[in-house]
């Protein structure tokens, strides 16, 4: 798997804010004015509310819709697309997005932001059910599932479902054997929810998995190792001694 297809869902941020910096220093060469003596903060803050999120909204969205007609790479079109389709604020647009990219992508992660779109969306007829969105999670490694699965449980926040309900969701994370730190944050929180209502086999097994993961390395590191590898494996012989 490439490196850029695992760090996917943590530039996302990053990316979006590279987005607004940028649009705002190209109006700043346009105008002349020194790129360096622009405050990207100040401009906004200086706005209205109503009006700074509609101009920052309107810039992001043109910057990403530019972003996606220049990609030549697929792992690149379809990371912009999917952050086109959760940005969107236009709901056709947004629909029309996931739907291909859940109808032709579903096994790419980066299909992740359709299927967490749509699930237990009640007001659509694409409605993804829990079985599904379970069934689907297991197309990926655990790597990519560990984004999805906190895509998914945000989505779960969102709607509000209840405590006991966000447990049952979580159950298919005990019949994981763990490979990443990181999924030691799932096991806490549901070694919480197991003990507060009651549930011992749920806690107990929870609480044994916080332990194995805790034998693994994080995410961020072992992709940064891979970048080191294949960053060297690049490199001519003789460079970099």
């Amino acid at each position: 798997m490439k490196m850029k297809t695992g760090l996917f869902f943590l530039i996302v941020p990053v990316f979006l804010l590279y987005f607004v910096s940028e649009a705002f220093l190209r109006c700043a060469a346009v105008a002349n004015i020194n790129p360096e003596k622009v405050n990207l903060d100040k401009i906004l803050n200086e706005l209205p509310e109503s009006v700074r999120d509609i101009v920052t909204y309107r810039i992001i969205h043109t910057d990403i819709t530019n972003a996606l007609a220049k990609a030549t790479d697929e792992e690149e079109k379809l990371s912009l697309l999917a952050q086109l389709g959760d940005y969107s604020r236009d709901l056709k647009e947004k629909e029309n997005i996931f739907r291909l990219l859940r109808g032709r992508y579903s096994h790419r992660p980066q299909s992740a932001a359709a299927y967490v779109y749509y699930l237990l969306r009640k007001d659509s007829p694409d409605q993804i059910s829990v079985p599904e969105f379970h069934q689907y999670l297991k197309k990926f490694p655990q790597l990519d599932q560990y984004n999805i699965w906190a895509m998914a449980l945000n989505r779960l926040s969102a709607l509000k479902v209840s405590e006991p309900e966000k447990m049952n969701f979580m159950l298919p994370l005990l019949d994981l054997k763990p490979e990443y730190r990181d999924y030691s944050i799932f096991y806490t929180e549901l070694v919480r929810l197991g003990t507060k209502y009651r549930k011992p086999q749920i806690a107990n097994r929870a609480d044994a998995l916080i332990d194995e993961s805790r034998l693994h390395d994080s995410i961020v590191e072992v992709l940064m190792e891979r970048e080191m590898q294949q960053a060297s494996a690049q490199r001519p012989a003789g460079k970099g001694k």
